[in-house]
């Protein structure tokens, strides 16, 4: 019976002498957003202490390689993230917070007239029904020219890939402009990636963080994409890497860019 125990207790002692060994350093941080991120908590789950951002978004802690760490708060999307040896050799933590969008609730008519009596009145309540519309797949669609239809000027437009692509807000980008005249669709998994990652950052968080102007915002998408966006950094626990992907893409995107002008 005290063997058991015995050895129960020698590999919690274990446990912890190893778990105290691991070497953390003090990294500077900073969280980006569009709105206040004073008081938002950083908490390294893998050492169980945390710390809160300033008024400027800076913060302090120490980390390990392989670290994961959880950024909360009320007004952002709960972050996760994993500490890469990038983090470990620059001492230093840059976090890109999302606002939470907020689902509105169901909406409830009520009668005109209340009769004054709230339970009454509350079983009188009708609940809209959810509408579910379908429009089939919008691409497959074709719609007349009309009035409002923006002229396609052929001549100027030659040697540009069209589909899917706002191209003609920006001039010469080598990746996206530089291919055979030949018109071309885009695979379906890059279409899909840009779709995703559309739906997971607003053309404002491209503009704030990146400074990627907003009429450009699809044309950079493309361009991210086109780089080697690859599924795995859109998971979740990627996003420290994939920001910090889509940051090297913006800087050579901006560069590229200025090069035409």
């Amino acid at each position: 019976m005290n063997q058991p125990i015995l050895t129960i207790t020698f590999f919690i002692v274990t446990s912890s002498f190893y778990a105290q060994q691991i070497n953390r350093i003090e990294v500077s941080g900073k969280l980006s957003a569009t709105n206040d991120v004073e008081g938002v908590t950083i908490f390294n789950t893998s050492s169980s202490k945390g710390t809160v951002a300033d008024s400027q978004g800076n913060f302090i802690l120490e980390v390990a390689l392989n670290d994961v760490l959880e950024i909360s708060a009320l007004q952002y999307e709960a972050k996760k993230v994993v500490v890469n040896t990038d983090v470990i050799a620059s001492r230093y933590l840059r976090l890109f917070l999302v606002d939470k969008v907020n689902a509105l609730k169901e909406v409830l008519l009520l009668p005109s007239q209340l009769s004054g009596n709230l339970l009454n009145d509350i079983d009188n309540v009708v609940a809209l029904k959810e509408l579910h519309i379908n429009f089939g797949n919008i691409n497959e669609m074709e719609f007349p020219e009309d009035e409002f239809t923006k002229v396609d000027n052929k001549i100027l437009k030659q040697g540009q890939l069209v589909n899917g692509l706002n191209i003609a807000s920006v001039v010469g980008l080598n990746k996206l402009i530089n291919r055979p005249v030949k018109k071309r669709f885009l695979p379906k998994e890059e279409i899909k990636l840009e779709e995703q990652l559309a739906i997971q950052y607003t053309p404002e968080f491209f503009y704030t963080n990146y400074q990627i102007p907003l009429e450009l915002v699809d044309v950079f998408i493309s361009f991210v994409v086109v780089n080697g966006l690859t599924e795995n950094l859109l998971q979740e626990g990627e996003e420290f890497q994939l920001l910090e992907f889509i940051l090297k893409q913006s800087l050579e995107f901006k560069k590229q860019k200025d090069e035409k002008n």
